[in-house]
């Protein structure tokens, strides 16, 4: 998928205008890429649409105009655009309580080590992680992921006959989630761009 370029993102006073809709349209389309593993881990899927609006978003608040400071942004935020073959994610670990940040951190400690998959049938492919275990701080609750695909695993979640499952696999937090129909053809789009 295409990195987004400053010439993409829309101007403060366009934005503005076209905010409303634009909001809509990509609460919604996070709200179908969002899925709940547990009661710990929530796996948002991002692709170009999410991302700008992410980038927007920000930009307003922060009344940046200048291309150099969009270009800054963007060097950051094109890296949650999957790549060829590949679905790229927010992982949020879910914390009820400020008070409890520490523990929950703690207890989820080992989640970059092959515990967040995506299920194809019976193949499992997992997460890579943004960072390496050994640099993990406990104040880290947010993660961006990537599910590298092989052709052969394009193909197969292309399969309507395959079963496609979002999978967690940790001892504090396992789940599986059916990722639907809906949603399938939504992250298909990502893995053919």
């Amino acid at each position: 998928m295409k990195p987004l370029s400053v010439e993409e993102i829309l101007s403060i006073d366009v934005y503005e205008r076209d905010r409303c809709d634009l909001r809509k349209e990509a609460t919604a389309l996070r709200e179908l890429r969002r899925f709940v593993l547990g009661e710990s881990c929530v796996v948002i899927f991002e692709n170009r649409t999410t991302v700008q609006y992410q980038v927007q978003e920000m930009l307003r608040v922060e009344r940046q105009v200048s291309p150099e400071r969009i270009a800054l942004e963007l060097s950051c935020f094109n890296m949650l655009i999957p790549g060829k073959n590949e679905l790229s994610a927010t992982l949020l670990l879910r914390i009820p309580e400020y008070r409890e940040v520490d523990n929950v951190l703690q207890a989820l400690s080992g989640i970059t080590r092959e515990c967040i998959s995506i299920a194809l049938g019976e193949e499992h492919i997992y997460a890579t992680f943004d960072v390496d275990e050994d640099t993990l701080s406990c104040d880290i609750d947010v993660f961006y992921i990537r599910f590298p695909m092989t052709e052969e695993q394009v193909k197969r979640f292309m399969d309507p006959e395959v079963s496609v499952t979002l999978c967690a696999n940790h001892e504090k937090c396992r789940a599986e989630v059916a990722i639907d129909a809906e949603a399938r053809r939504s992250l298909l789009e990502d893995l053919r761009s």
